[in-house]
């Protein structure tokens, strides 16, 4: 670099930076075309001369992104320097400078992180959340970073942090994180546990997400690790609590299949139907699935109400005398109307069913529609027989008919699954299978 302009960097001067451009238009150029290099943002980040710096990123934004030969940003040196105020100003300008990967592919966010400055981390995550998913050259990520430098404060801010998250992918980013591996295989919770961390072990089985059995590189569970050191004694309160909360110990594990004896191993009926299943529910455009869960919902309500208010309504409480023993029961008595209660259950039951195959692929769908369904279900089981007592046998045969159409359905499907098995393939380069990588075979190995 250009030693008046050190000079100028150091005596803070604003006007003689201006001189030199003006002696020079290129000579902020020149330093950009250096691939490693001490650029005056780093020397003013480093000292903490503001102004300067905001007027070089106002002026040069790339020199925030440039790593001086020591692997180090403009971001890097004001935090290692403690130049709070310099620090949050880059940030505000540039938010993803949170993620600038430098020396040993350590981020600013990482830096803060094994610092201990808790505030100044709770605003890199506040300005740049997505700083959570980044890992060292290592494979550590900020998780384990707190739990090897007892940071147990930046631990807990970590964990209220991903544990509060709610946008689309938060679930899977919580469970990411919080098992991530480093290069050794290692969890935080082995970092804990090799380190003879009781409050970061505490800490982190607490989280229902937490794998407490996930084996490392070298085969070992959190058990494991705590039995093969020397201290018993140390490790008996960290080893009462993983008992507690479901650790094991790698022997009385079953032992999980690696993926490509997964991929090996034939596709037996049931793999089939629900590869088949999520192939259906994922090549149904939301267009589509709207439309019929529409439709789904417009014959529930028609059936349901149909059951609740049969033809002919129902006797009411000032009935006739001679009558009163059949209060609440069906009007209409004619031949024509137990049919029309048996296609009326069978298309209740067959729409709950639509919907049910029409929900996206997730267990918690799952679970809340037969929270909302069951009791409906139980609902205009109740009401029919109320209404009508000799409707619980025209019920069981309809329920029975949709039961048969899907088992014949089921029946239809194996026999077209054995037949294809039988077919003679075509020549190998026919039989590339394109895209594969989105199977979801192996968990929590």
């Amino acid at each position: 670099m250009d030693p008046r302009l050190i000079i100028a960097t150091q005596i803070r001067s604003i006007d003689e930076l201006y001189t030199h451009i003006h002696e020079n238009p290129y000579i902020l150029e020149i330093i950009d075309t250096i691939p490693f290099i001490n650029t005056p943002l780093h020397v003013a980040s480093a000292s903490g001369n503001l102004a300067f710096a905001m007027e070089l990123m106002n002026l040069k934004p790339s020199f925030a992104r440039k790593l001086n030969t020591y692997g180090l940003s403009p971001l890097h040196l004001a935090i290692e320097e403690g130049q709070t105020q310099l620090v949050l100003s880059l940030v505000k300008v540039d938010p993803d400078l949170i993620r600038l990967r430098g020396r040993e592919g350590t981020t600013p966010f990482h830096q803060v992180v094994r610092r201990g400055e808790t505030d100044l981390m709770t605003e890199f995550l506040l300005a740049c959340p997505s700083c959570i998913r980044d890992a060292n050259v290592y494979g550590e990520t900020a998780l384990h970073i707190a739990v090897s430098n007892d940071r147990y404060e930046e631990l807990e801010v970590l964990l209220g942090w991903v544990q509060r998250l709610r946008q689309t992918d938060a679930e899977s980013l919580e469970m990411q994180f919080l098992n991530k591996r480093d290069h050794d295989g290692n969890t935080a919770l082995h970092i804990a546990a090799y380190q003879n961390r009781f409050k970061a072990v505490k800490l982190l089985v607490k989280c229902s997400v937490v794998n407490r059995n996930i084996h490392n590189q070298i085969g070992l569970t959190v058990l494991d690790i705590l039995h093969n050191q020397r201290d018993h004694h140390m490790n008996s309160n960290i080893e009462n609590i993983i008992r507690k909360w479901g650790g094991k110990s790698g022997d009385s594990l079953p032992k999980s299949k690696k993926v490509s004896e997964i991929l090996r191993s034939s596709i037996g009926f049931t793999e089939h139907l629900f590869t088949q299943t999520a192939r259906y529910r994922n090549q149904t455009s939301d267009g589509t699935r709207s439309a019929l869960l529409v439709i789904a919902a417009l014959i529930i309500t028609a059936t349901y109400q149909t059951a609740l208010q049969p033809p002919g309504g129902v006797y009411q409480e000032n009935a006739a005398e001679e009558s009163k023993k059949t209060v609440g029961t069906v009007v209409m008595n004619h031949k024509y109307f137990y049919v029309l209660r048996g296609v009326n259950s069978m298309a209740f039951v067959g729409a709950i069913f639509m919907a049910f195959c029409l929900l996206p692929a997730g267990e918690g769908y799952v679970w809340w529609f037969l929270w909302i369904a069951v009791p409906l279900y139980v609902s205009y089981l109740v009401s029919m027989s109320v209404i009508s007592p000799d409707t619980m046998w025209y019920f069981s045969v309809s329920v029975g008919s949709v039961i048969i159409v899907v088992f014949a359905y089921m029946v239809v499907f194996f026999l077209r699954w054995k037949w294809s098995k039988k077919k003679v393939p075509g020549t190998k380069s026919e039989l590339i299978l394109e895209g594969l990588t989105t199977l979801d075979l192996a968990k929590g190995s």
